[in-house]
């Protein structure tokens, strides 16, 4: 008889009396061991609270080295054999859980069996191994995963279908339904984006932004990869060491749908996560301490549909729209709004992406009190005067090695933008044409621009460290691009553990000093540390983490973000979390029952 077994017989009895009794729990723990009773750590333990619980909807921690994990803080709910906390990791499932529980805390005991098929554990870039030349990987997932994952669970569920047909020329079913799809989701990209600018009962226009425009390619890509039920992968690793420690603590807050919740921060006291719905012209607000939400409308008459949200250092949000022009700034401690409508020297609008931000990931203005923005409309940086709503724009230089090719010059929008320390210059990416550059405020002249080695790297937002390097998070490639601003060159370039992963965006933490990367197409966050060039994974405890931007509460540390989803009728979860690493790196400790953050003044 072995160890486990023996503990399984010595708590059986005490488990059934409170699993039938559902006994109160004020603190939760326990182990995670194999089927031999070896202790496993990196697994996630996710307690899905009760509807209408107070604080998270959900909660993850981490065994550690011996197997043990503890949640923080105490729950009031009855911990039962029906109750939602399981066990999960890469390669791993469930096979049973044991609980002893007394009036004070449950103890769970998880035994997980080792699986050669990872189908319900690896994230969606695992099956992109198979595009083994890196050029079409790139551009595959530049045309294929703005909006959503590749293959997320529907995409394998729609391949399962395909071969359901058993049809007699299977690759031609396959071409004929990839196809089909292809051309769904331009309808559907053109749908979104068209929202603010048709008439009802206009017809959509399909060429619009994020459109498949080589669907023929596409659909060849998608006919030879996906050729299969896409319901068996295997020999998938995280790439890198995973950094979660038995500390490592994850709150996740959903929010009703329908919604199209995108990225989110955390400001005010008590600290409130402010998430942007871009299907409507709200910013959802959840009171981390209790759960409970509130929506803060845009005072405008025109849809924006909040986009990028920048946390001011005196505790305001600040708000670019994904439509019309409309820059806004909050106030979360009394809900009061303040809106400019942007126009440029000639009349026209901007389309604007991101506001400029500085080492610390708040918005920072130049010396004459200037906020700068990319412009993804119109292919320009520039300014706006929060005094007087002064605009003004300056187009992008063409890099002469990209000019020929006019489809790349005509996707080459401005997205990422960041100001150095001295407040002098501003620097930009282009997402579609693999070119970044920088803005000279004083003598309104451009710096470069600068040419990556692919044309499908795909820059998307970038930061900016304390001594002004850059750093730029290239989603096509799935790697991370380190540059000397002050030098003019690019240091390395470094691919991610995953390269199918796209990572969105980067975030410096100026006082881990390490980057953050999040990916849309992979479940985890990557931690980069420049001193040693080294990687760090930290797996998120469900598929279809679309996410977008991180911010760092400069407090505690906590990792800010959301699961995103662009349009509101496509799948995936509608979650603002909150993350601490575990590293006890900030000297302040993250509780959800006692947070707070900066108080905008008065």
């Amino acid at each position: 008889m072995n160890v486990l077994f023996k503990k399984i017989c010595n708590v059986i009895c005490l488990a059934c009396l409170f699993t039938l009794a559902s006994a109160h729990a004020a603190t939760i723990n326990g182990t995670v061991v194999d089927q031999n009773g070896n202790a496993l750590p990196n697994i996630q333990i996710v307690f899905t609270r009760e509807e209408g619980a107070r604080g998270a909807s959900a909660v993850t921690v981490f065994s550690g080295t011996d197997g043990r994990f503890s949640f923080p803080d105490d729950y009031p709910e009855r911990i039962n054999k029906n109750h939602d906390i399981a066990a999960r990791g890469l390669g791993y499932q469930q096979l049973e859980r044991i609980v002893e529980a007394d009036r004070r805390s449950a103890n769970l005991t998880f035994i997980m069996q080792a699986v050669t098929n990872q189908v319900d554990t690896a994230p969606a870039s695992a099956w992109l191994r198979r595009i083994e030349n890196r050029e079409d990987q790139a551009a595959f997932i530049m045309n294929c995963i703005d909006c959503h994952q590749v293959p997320a669970s529907e995409v394998r569920d729609y391949a399962a279908m395909i071969d359901d047909l058993h049809a007699s020329d299977p690759v031609l079913a396959r071409q004929q339904s990839w196809d089909s799809i292809v051309k769904y989701m331009n309808f559907l990209s053109a749908w979104e984006f068209s929202r603010a600018g048709r008439s009802e009962g206009a017809e959509i226009d399909t060429d619009a932004v994020y459109a498949v425009e080589n669907s023929e390619t596409v659909v060849n890509t998608l006919t030879t990869i996906f050729y299969d039920r896409l319901d068996h992968i295997e020999g998938y690793d995280w790439g890198a060491p995973v950094i979660a420690t038995p500390d490592t603590a994850i709150w996740d807050y959903e929010v009703p749908e329908p919604n199209a919740i995108r990225e989110a921060v955390m400001l005010g006291d008590p600290a409130m996560l402010l998430a942007a719905d871009v299907a409507a012209n709200r910013i959802v607000g959840i009171n981390v301490r209790t759960g409970r939400q509130q929506d803060f409308e845009v005072p405008t008459d025109v849809l924006i549909a909040p986009h990028s949200l920048h946390r001011g250092s005196d505790g305001y949000l600040w708000v670019t729209p994904l439509f019309n022009s409309i820059v806004a700034r909050l106030n979360p401690a009394n809900g009061e709004w303040q809106t400019w409508e942007l126009k440029t020297s000639t009349g026209g609008g901007v389309g604007i992406h991101d506001l400029s931000f500085g080492s610390n990931h708040e918005l920072l203005a130049d010396e004459e009190g200037r906020i700068w923005f990319s412009d993804i409309g119109n292919r320009a940086v520039g300014f706006f005067n929060p005094a007087n709503g002064d605009t003004r724009i300056w187009n992008t230089p063409v890099a002469e090695s990209r000019a020929a090719d006019s489809a790349l010059y005509g996707s080459a929008a401005v997205y990422g933008l960041v100001m150095t320390s001295d407040r002098k210059e501003v620097w930009y990416s282009q997402l579609g044409n693999g070119v970044f550059g920088g803005f000279n405020i004083e003598t309104e002249e451009f710096i470069g621009p600068f040419v990556l080695p692919n044309a499908n790297a795909g820059p998307r937002r970038i930061t900016i460290s304390d001594d002004d390097i850059m750093y730029l998070a290239l989603y096509g490639t799935g790697q991370i691009a380190e540059f000397d601003i002050r030098n003019r060159e690019i240091i390395a370039i470094h691919d991610l553990p995953d390269t199918a992963s796209a990572p969105y965006s980067v975030t410096w933490d100026p006082v881990r000093k390490v980057v953050w990367v999040p990916t849309s197409n992979g479940d985890v966050i990557y931690r980069f540390d420049p001193a040693t060039k080294a990687f760090g994974v930290l797996p998120m405890p469900r598929e279809q983490a679309f996410l977008r931007m991180i911010d760092i509460d400069p407090a505690t540390g906590v990792l800010v973000s959301s699961y995103a989803n662009i349009v509101e009728n496509v799948n995936g979860p509608r979650i603002a979390f909150i993350v601490e690493p575990g590293d006890n790196a900030y000297p302040e400790k993250f509780s959800p029952a006692n947070a707070s953050a900066p108080v905008p003044s008065e």
